[in-house]
């Protein structure tokens, strides 16, 4: 315990030091790069309880956190959510040259956010950042919460 003591009462005068811009002599140096190598910091964690290892958490536990927690990114104003978005109505055609692009298996054009297949009519909007397509009342929805892709994570803000 009064090792670290001293320890500590170095490492102040050290920073005092360097706070005044006073030089730090050669066997200064050594003593204090000595301390740090074989005692380590070990100073207390006042914090430590607060703390989550979140890697070790599963699913359900990490929902419950976020519930617990709320929402912690800002939204979008209407005016960035209306720059952020280029909207379309969807077509067999459009589909083809256009969503296919970002979607691998052209069976499988379906809007991230509700799980739903496009069908012909329906409103779309394209991410402008990242070109990530969602139906248009989903993806709105969304950014109003959070302002980032929800596939990409990208900011969904504009530039």
């Amino acid at each position: 315990m009064v090792h670290h003591v001293v320890i500590s009462l170095q490492i102040l005068f050290a920073l005092e030091r360097i706070e005044r811009d006073e030089e730090m002599t050669h066997e200064q140096r050594l003593v204090l790069e000595r301390s740090f190598f074989f005692s380590g910091l070990n100073l207390y964690d006042r914090h430590r309880d607060l703390r989550l290892d979140i890697d070790g958490m599963s699913y359900e536990e990490l929902l419950a956190l976020e519930e617990r927690m709320g929402t912690v990114s800002t939204p979008l104003s209407e005016e960035a959510l209306s720059k952020s978005l280029r909207r379309s109505i969807y077509q067999t055609t459009v589909s083809k040259l256009q969503i296919t692009e970002s979607v691998k298996d052209e069976d499988d054009i379906k809007c991230s956010i509700c799980q739903e297949e496009y069908v012909t009519g329906d409103e779309f909007a394209e991410l402008v950042k990242c070109h990530h397509w969602y139906h248009a009342a989903c993806i709105q929805q969304w950014l109003q919460l959070k302002n980032w892709c929800p596939i990409c994570k990208a900011s969904a803000a504009p530039s």
